[in-house]
């Protein structure tokens, strides 16, 4: 079961993501995310997906002014609230989403398609064939 300080600071993270009032940046590992917070204090989030560990794993950490880890948390030790499992999924892709700006990306793609404009470009142009006699033989 979540610790119910632990929930709480999730749920709270969860809406100043989605507000973009609280600012992620990646972690060591391309599937971390991390937050740093007041006075040193930071937090960080990471997935491990089906292909990795089998079932998923979402794991917070929340680290003291020192950067010693004080709390921990990961859904694989708690497959028996799935309530848990969502709470930190849901913080992961909200981080995730902040991230990589996915509604910015979608909301300009978006605009893109619905204008009249022509949308993409050949990244391998054709060339023209030269004529036969400009071969060096």
């Amino acid at each position: 079961m979540i610790p119910e300080k632990l929930k709480k600071l999730i749920e709270l993270l969860i809406l100043r993501t989605a507000a973009k009032t609280a600012i992620w940046n990646k972690g060591s590992a391309y599937n971390q995310f991390k937050l740093s917070a007041t006075e040193g204090m930071a937090i960080t989030i990471i997935h491990w997906p089906e292909e990795y560990s089998d079932p998923d794993i979402y794991l917070i950490t929340i680290f003291n002014i020192n950067g010693d880890p004080i709390e921990s948390f990961n859904t694989h030790h708690d497959n028996a609230s799935p309530e848990s499992f969502e709470l930190l999924k849901q913080l992961y892709k909200a981080v995730s989403d902040q991230y990589y700006k996915v509604e910015e990306t979608m909301d300009a793609l978006l605009a893109s398609l619905a204008s009249q404009e022509i949308v993409g470009n050949r990244e391998n142009p054709i060339t023209e064939v030269q004529p036969e006699d400009d071969l060096p033989f």
